[in-house]
């Protein structure tokens, strides 16, 4: 006699996440691997458009991505110009890759989705800063620039002391 297969039940009130924390490292992670050195003027090529959408964040209720972008494009402009070249490589790629994302209208929650549409992009910069914090460190000290504006240091903890 043939059983049915179970199908494991969720938990009443539970909900499965669209993103799990280890599927947006791995968005982020896969985009970064494939980012090339001449993948970075690429986006900076869009830098004023993208400044511009950075502003417009600050009115629309998420104030950490603005910071997070802003700082992403800063680093990588400067990386490009050659002005600090002590920033490790995969600090620029993981950079390179969030903002590409954010710059991506159809991505896995597609932008023009009202109230929800920067979700992702705002845990993809997110999850780039928080894999790319030792660079951005270097960065900040180097520009005499506070990094806890992009951090949650509730998970990365207080910036430590020299």
């Amino acid at each position: 006699m043939a059983t049915a297969k179970s199908t494991p039940k969720k938990a009443p009130g539970r909900r499965t996440p669209i993103l799990r924390t280890s599927d947006i490292r791995t968005i982020v992670r896969d985009l970064a691997e494939r980012m090339a050195p001449g993948d970075v003027a690429d986006v900076l090529a869009h830098e004023r458009q993208l400044r511009a959408q950075a502003a417009e964040l600050r009115s629309n209720g998420l104030p950490l991505l603005r910071a997070q972008l802003e700082l992403a494009l800063d680093v990588l402009s400067d990386h490009l110009s050659g002005e600090c070249p002590q920033i490790p490589y995969s600090t620029i790629s993981l950079l390179a890759a969030a903002v590409c994302y954010y710059y991506d209208e159809l991505d896995v929650i597609p932008d023009f989705l009202p109230g929800i549409g920067k979700l992702d992009d705002a845990a993809v910069m997110a999850m780039a800063c928080q894999l790319a914090v030792d660079g951005l460190r270097r960065y900040c000290d180097w520009k005499g620039r506070s990094l806890d504006q992009v951090l949650n240091t509730a998970i990365h903890g207080p910036r430590k002391k020299k």
